[in-house]
């Protein structure tokens, strides 16, 4: 409507019980769950990342969610189970008795000030945040403090990848590395009249309404896809600087820190009550009250990854490529031309690597599937691919992202991907176990993507073999990459990866050699293209 921010189906949701299970089981069910009665479609193509959706309905349908994986809504218990170490605890000093209406004048200089409910009805002063171990939060949530702790983890570890997996995130929705889902579950626990002020998010969040009632207001952000929040609400300033350097460089609709409260009277306002489910994108002001003592509510927040993470780490692997940008940049001090003159080098040869970066080098087939591909493959065995028909004569090409890494045989070792395991092609370990049958993978969690037993499990594949890992996409700090598979290889098959890795690099050496020569950066046909056929006889 207009520039509403906040979207209220007239229906209400159904009392189909939320079963986290389906993040696992069917994760596109989940959301639909969840977002009943409006169309998962609709809410892709019209609310996600524009605007709040704010559904009601019986509280009865989150029985599932709380009994079973939030231990009932008992607070001893789920301090007992959080992750959090510590746990935060948000407390509200009482304000000086000079303080006035006056204080809550824009603030887009750093100075704290006193947050005012809209209308410019003074409200409580900012909040302060402290960290305390699981007894002490307990003594403040009685004594009136708000708890900010994260959710038990079987439910964090549900609920995330499968809300990632329903919105279509593939590997935007995992951490390069490790693997891990990018996102986390929050529990807030506060009483009646404990107030949020404004602020925004970089996060895409789901809250879940478990028990009392809060009431939510909204106003657009000033930052389209921001990338990190606006924190108002904090006494502390201690990421202001952080926040706002990256907030004038986005091209935001207003210059402020926080905007003056007249900008916040006609905001947009509902309230939730048990059985609610709120969307709320990244970026947009909101403001919570609790109308009701003893709220619970759980918060799923998304931080998927942007174009600019993927692209940004692919352009660091290419320039990591050349001598001359990864040479230390000593020498410069005092001489102003020299460091010009290198800087208009350095420049030439990155635009050269980055125009022969391609779509396909950073988006391989693996990083696109659905649901987290599998991260160990018996190429032996393994009917991935299977469906593809290829004839002697289709060429193929290298990524210049890609490289496939010999693991070391008969030692234990940890990779940097946070891969710890044994690295032996015949000790018959767990490594064997590893790569089954069927699928030729194992699932995400390790167990076996085949129904035999050990012994039908120890046959495939039998005999030497070696181990590989490939690896997709790490110019980040930690080297971590994108995509990682390892593979188990035996003959004839570790012939032809050997081939294919001395192949890919006599053609990055050819390469080089071309543009040293100042000849084109990059090969017709790509990388190091060559015949089906051409493998096929290696």
């Amino acid at each position: 409507r207009g520039r509403s921010v906040l979207v209220r189906p007239a229906l209400r949701a159904p009392a189909t019980q939320v079963d986290p299970r389906l993040g696992a089981r069917d994760p596109q069910e989940l959301l639909r769950r969840f977002l009943a009665p409006m169309e998962l479609s609709t809410f892709l193509r019209t609310c996600w990342a524009r605007a709040a959706v704010a559904v009601h309905g019986p509280p009865g349908r989150f029985r599932t969610l709380t009994r079973e994986f939030m231990h009932d809504l008992d607070l001893t218990s789920l301090l007992r189970e959080t992750p959090t170490d510590p746990i935060h605890a948000w407390i509200r000093k009482p304000p000086p008795a000079a303080a006035t209406s006056s204080s809550s004048s824009s603030s887009s200089a750093p100075a704290a000030h006193a947050s005012e409910r809209p209308g410019g009805t003074p409200a409580a002063p900012p909040l302060d945040s402290v960290k305390v171990d699981a007894d002490a939060a307990l003594g403040l949530a009685r004594a009136g403090a708000a708890l900010y702790f994260r959710a038990p983890e079987e439910l964090e570890n549900l609920l995330v990848p499968g809300l990632c997996d329903a919105l279509g995130a593939a590997f935007a929705g995992r951490y390069a590395g490790d693997g891990k889902p990018r996102g986390e579950i929050e529990t807030f626990i506060a009483g009646k009249g404990h107030v949020t002020g404004w602020h925004t998010d970089f996060q895409h969040n789901f809250t879940f309404q478990l028990r009392g009632s809060k009431t939510w207001r909204f106003k657009r952000g000033p930052v389209e896809h921001n990338v990190r929040a606006l924190t108002p609400h904090y006494r502390s300033r201690s990421n202001y600087e952080q926040q706002m350097k990256l907030h004038l460089t986005s091209d935001p609709s207003s210059l402020d820190f926080r905007p003056p409260e007249e900008f916040f009277l006609d905001a947009e306002e509902v309230t939730l009550n048990p059985g609610s489910v709120l969307y709320h994108p990244a970026g947009i002001w909101h403001y919570v009250e609790c109308t009701t003592d003893n709220t619970v509510s759980i918060n799923v927040s998304l931080t998927c990854a942007t174009w600019a993470d993927l692209i940004g780490d692919g352009l660091r692997q290419l320039l990591w490529a050349s001598p001359l940008l990864r040479a230390p940049a000593v020498g410069l001090a005092g001489n102003h031309a020299r460091a010009r003159r290198d800087a208009e080098a350095a420049l030439a040869e990155v635009r050269r690597r980055a125009a022969a970066l391609t779509a396909d080098d950073l988006l391989p087939p693996a990083m696109l599937e659905p649901q987290q591909p599998p991260r160990r493959v018996n190429v032996a065995t393994s009917r991935l691919g299977a469906a593809l028909a290829v004839r002697p004569g289709d060429r193929f090409r290298f990524s210049r992202l890609a490289a496939v890494v010999p693991l070391p045989l008969g030692r234990s070792h940890t990779a940097r991907d946070g891969t710890s395991s044994s690295s032996s092609a015949s000790d018959g370990s767990d490594d064997e176990a590893d790569f089954t049958a069927g699928s030729g993978g194992t699932s995400p969690a390790g167990g076996s993507a085949s129904g035999g037993g050990a012994t039908e499990r120890r046959a495939v594949g039998a005999g030497a073999r070696r181990l590989y890992a490939l690896h997709v996409n790490f110019g980040n700090e930690d080297v971590a990459s994108w995509l990682r598979i390892r593979l188990a290889v035996s003959q004839p098959f570790a012939t032809s990866l050997e081939w294919l890795r001395n192949r890919d690099l006599a053609a990055r050496r050819t390469e080089e050699a071309r543009a040293s020569a100042g000849g084109s950066s990059s090969a017709a046909g790509g990388l190091g293209a060559f015949a089906a056929r051409e493998l096929q006889a290696a």
